[in-house]
């Protein structure tokens, strides 16, 4: 599935990974997907994922796990870094990445305990405490968290906390690269509420939640390809704030559906019925 997703859309390494986890509970039954999503135009695209009944975070096993999997398919090479949440940010979990030679952007804790730039450990909240609101700052000097040599970006938010990310390499874009993990919740977003209701299933049972997954990401990346088409024949309005008026996804998936519950068929419904199906062929 996950070299079928790519080849649709065309997309080549190397990859921005972006990992998180989703939960939602049915009566007293929970169900936890842990995903692996790569970047694609404003949305990741789903290619893995660890599905179980119960509760709570992922640990550092599944999450080496889900790697490993993306890592025997395509080749570490294929990954340009992983982004992550709070969640993810752990001594074993950045251990295995500096030892795989995996570079990444993760999110800290501000009580993760960090060396400033004279080599003395502090709260890594003390980066922004005299930073301006909305202000932004990237550490020159590489510190030290949890034994490993990182480089740190720093913006304090308009509410007060701060967002606080570490980088395996230098860059003068650690805050946006890590941005891009805000694909993977438009994605949830997509499989979930605003898309394909997934949470409505009543599925429970983790077998049966992954094949439901599998069939979803196919959708997923049909409503996307369809949305493309689309904005390619009429291209969608802009409001006032910026941005398109629906996104690239809501539109194909209203493109399928006015596409396919037409109760009259026509020349030109058939010919729009072809040029659709057409955008699941990989030649």
């Amino acid at each position: 599935m996950a070299h079928l997703m790519l080849k649709l859309l065309k997309l080549e390494p190397p990859f921005v990974v972006a990992i998180d986890r989703t939960e939602w509970q049915l009566g007293k039954s929970w169900v936890n997907v842990l995903m692996l999503s790569v970047s694609y135009k404003g949305v990741a695209i789903p290619l893995l994922w660890t599905v179980w009944e119960a509760k709570g975070c992922s640990d550092n096993r599944e999450r080496r796990e889900i790697l490993a999997r993306f890592i025997a398919e395509f080749g570490r090479t294929s990954i340009r870094f992983v982004t992550a949440d709070r969640e993810f940010a752990a001594r074993e979990w950045l251990e295995y990445l500096a030892a795989e030679k995996i570079g990444f952007r993760l999110r800290i804790k501000a009580n993760a305990r960090i060396t400033d730039k004279r080599g003395r450990l502090m709260r890594a909240s003390q980066l922004w405490q005299r930073m301006a609101i909305d202000a932004r700052l990237e550490c020159r000097r590489r510190r030290t968290l949890w034994g490993q040599k990182v480089f740190v970006a720093v913006c304090r938010k308009a509410d007060g906390d701060a967002v606080i990310v570490i980088s395996s390499e230098r860059s003068e874009q650690i805050l946006l690269e890590y941005g891009r993990r805000w694909e993977i919740e438009t994605l949830f977003g997509n499989l979930k509420n605003r898309g394909f209701c997934l949470e409505d299933t009543h599925l429970t049972e983790a077998e049966r939640v992954s094949r439901l997954l599998s069939l979803l990401s196919l959708a997923g990346c049909w409503a996307l390809l369809a949305g493309e088409l689309a904005s390619r024949e009429k291209p969608l309005k802009i409001k006032k704030h910026g941005r398109a008026e629906k996104s690239i996804f809501r539109l194909g998936i209203d493109t399928l559906r006015n596409c396919f519950c037409q109760f009259q068929i026509t020349l030109r419904q058939k010919q729009r019925f072809q040029q659709l199906t057409l955008l699941l062929s990989c030649t």
